[in-house]
């Protein structure tokens, strides 16, 4: 195998089959969360202090390892058998520098050569070198569902997020008006009222701004049941996504258990594809498991097996007849 092409297995997502490439897994994860927490400790004036020759060799070889992992990945990008898109040498690096991964790679070791060439304020710079924590959810199946779950219900989200929106400027324009001459300190401006809106229709009541006029304290009851349903609508156009998402997984799943089984004999080589597919997918043992024996109970034509969910029925014993 091409030394370029290795690279490539080792260090990109849906590869991780060899001990390699687990262990390669294991170290970057162990030094991503490392450096966040070294960037935590910083903030620690007595650490900063104590120990910044250590903080500082410690970003330096982490820098070291993200940028030769950076340019690794952009070197083997051409050879991803799954993505056209990145096969041409020139253009295919450049599509893939551009994707959400890839920047997350490039603003993990950015900061630290802004810092080298720019006067920059450190806790700019720790605040970015705290984006690093990004990196990890390339090896987070949660993450990766969280993400898929975003681009797929992201219209739905967005039209929740623009009425609720659009509820809150609506609130807080009536607020203005009804309190500004009452409360010239607390609604001073829009802004100021929109601020008690958000904070109304999330139902967090600092208690920091509350209206004194009866028109507006109807206002804000009315603002307060309303902002439940809105602010809880996100949340369960989320939980259907994830429900949506999962069920996606375990029919890929199921549909590679059905042509593992096709043959009539399941190989080792089949067993460790499916059980690489599962831990992909983050499909939990006892669902793979309770797949596989549908699978094999519908193939077998057995009538314990419900015709409309798949599950496997319960067995009773049938009592002998009286003699």
């Amino acid at each position: 195998m091409p030394v370029r092409k290795h690279i490539f297995d080792i260090l990109e997502a849906g590869q991780r089959n060899t001990p390699l490439a687990r262990a390669t897994d294991v170290a970057l994860m162990a030094l991503i969360s490392l450096n966040v927490i070294a960037v935590i400790l910083e903030s620690v004036p007595e650490l900063e202090k104590t120990y910044q020759a250590q903080f500082y060799a410690f970003e330096v070889f982490s820098v070291l390892v993200f940028t030769v992992e950076y340019a690794l990945r952009l070197w083997s990008c051409v050879d991803n058998d799954h993505d056209s898109r990145f096969r041409h040498p020139v253009w295919g690096r450049l599509r893939y520098s551009v994707t959400p991964m890839a920047l997350i790679d490039l603003l993990a070791i950015l900061p630290f050569y802004l810092a080298v060439f720019f006067a920059i304020d450190l806790r700019v710079l720790r605040a970015l070198r705290l984006l690093r924590i990004f990196k990890l959810t390339r090896y987070s199946s949660a993450v990766t569902l969280l993400l898929d779950v975003l681009r797929e219900e992201f219209r739905p989200i967005l039209a929740a997020v623009f009425i609720s929106t659009l509820l809150a400027l609506i609130a807080a324009n009536l607020a203005f008006l009804a309190e500004h001459h009452a409360q010239p300190d607390k609604f001073r401006t829009i802004p100021d009222a929109i601020w008690w809106a958000i904070i109304t229709m999330t139902t967090v009541g600092y208690g920091d701004i509350v209206p004194v006029t009866p028109f507006e304290k109807i206002i804000g009851g009315v603002v307060s049941i309303i902002g439940i349903g809105m602010i809880a609508l996100p949340v369960g156009l989320f939980a259907s996504g994830f429900a949506a998402a999962l069920h996606r997984r375990k029919v890929i799943y199921k549909d590679m258990v059905d042509r593992a089984l096709a043959g009539g004999i399941l190989t080792a080589e089949d067993e460790k594809r499916l059980e690489r597919t599962r831990k992909q997918l983050d499909i939990e043992e006892e669902d793979a498991e309770e797949i596989f024996a549908n699978e094999i109970q519908r193939r077998r034509g057995r009538s314990d097996v419900c015709p409309h969910c798949g599950k496997p029925l319960a067995l009773h014993d049938t009592p002998a007849p009286p003699e």
